[in-house]
């Protein structure tokens, strides 16, 4: 008993802050065009912190195309919105859409009497390069082919735009539901996942928008 009022005494006076750095919107939409963009980041915390920016490749991605932080590193003051600027850098012109990711942390000053816990939070964005010569398509899981191959479904996306969505899906007329390996399919990429029975002939699932948003339902024929 002893023992369990220490512990929730111990549990009351550590105070847990964990609100960090929260960007504008939930993806990074860059146009080869412009070579640049920006991103909004407001410190919601009550003290000031320190906000690390860094771009990170996914795997396929295309490493020669690269996306540089102006300012990495940046105190940002509590309550303050802090401008993250982008250059891009290609060595050519871009044939299709690239894709990469961004991390907003916020580091915060050690404390002062020991018994706050501070935790940092790292939000984790998607990043969109769009090229100058590529007309845009709002809806381009359209373009996804959906294939059965035995007992597996290959999806693939023979476009040249990147194409992000929900990993779960469901077979139908099965109504059976499975998992993608991934949430996102580069252009020109595929993969396999088990197809959860053999008389299903659609896939149902869940896009997500190019400004982060879950779209809505849209069911693909098997071919």
């Amino acid at each position: 008993m002893r023992r369990n009022i220490l512990l929730f005494l111990s549990v009351i006076s550590t105070q847990c802050l964990a609100n960090g750095m929260q960007p504008e919107t939930s993806v990074l939409l860059v146009n080869e065009s412009k070579g640049e963009a920006g991103m909004n980041v407001i410190n919601t915390d009550n003290y000031p912190s320190l906000l690390y920016t860094k771009i990170v490749d996914v795997a396929g991605s295309n490493k020669s195309v690269r996306l540089l932080v102006t300012q990495p590193v940046v105190r940002v003051e509590p309550g303050q919105t802090q401008r993250v600027r982008f250059m891009l850098q290609t060595d050519k012109p871009l044939l299709q859409e690239e894709l990469k990711r961004v991390t907003f942390e916020g580091i915060p000053p050690k404390g002062q009497g020991g018994n706050e816990l501070k935790v940092t939070i790292r939000q984790d964005l998607p990043v969109i390069i769009h090229p100058a010569g590529l007309a845009e398509d709002l809806m381009p899981w359209k373009q996804l082919t959906w294939r059965k191959k035995g007992d597996q479904l290959e999806v693939s996306n023979p476009s040249k735009y990147v194409v992000r969505m929900v990993a779960s899906f469901t077979a139908l007329p099965s109504g059976k539901g499975g998992v993608l390996k991934q949430t996102f399919l580069l252009p020109g990429a595929s993969f396999t996942v088990k197809l959860p029975a053999s008389n299903d002939t659609q896939i149902e699932f869940y896009p997500a928008s190019r400004y982060g948003y879950k779209g809505e339902r849209f069911v693909a024929t098997i071919q």
